[in-house]
């Protein structure tokens, strides 16, 4: 993982990963040790910047990937897609957040399912 100074408050680092057909993929990525004893993380897609494949392609991989790398439970991770402004007139170029809830297969997550989240949603998530 590569830190960068001018990350927002909901990316600190570029995660790399292999998407579809073993493309090099990478997204912003914010992990959050909570209080509660669950560990939050956050992807974020980063459009250009990703020269393979886009989180939601690859959301239940990849969160199966982070939550190994952090070294999570599956019954205590906490995974978020974020989509940031790309400041366009058009409405879904606009920011989002989505909670997305798996299935565990025993090894994998599986089925996402997304909820979407407000930001002060999420900023509340992160504090606890």
């Amino acid at each position: 993982m590569e830190t960068h100074p001018d990350f927002d408050k909901y990316m600190d680092c570029y995660y790399d990963y292999f998407g579809q057909w073993d493309s090099p993929s990478r997204c912003g990525l914010k992990i959050i040790n909570r209080n509660d004893g669950k560990l939050l993380a956050i992807a974020t897609e980063i459009y250009r910047l990703n020269p393979g494949t886009p989180v939601t392609e690859w959301v239940a991989r990849l969160a199966t990937k982070i939550m190994r790398d952090q070294h999570g439970d599956p019954s205590s991770f906490i995974f978020i897609e974020h989509t940031p402004d790309l400041h366009s007139k058009l409405t879904f170029y606009g920011e989002t957040f989505d909670l997305v809830n798996f299935e565990w297969d025993g090894e994998n997550f599986i089925n996402p399912h997304w909820t979407r989240l407000s930001p002060d949603q999420v900023d509340a998530m992160m504090q606890s």
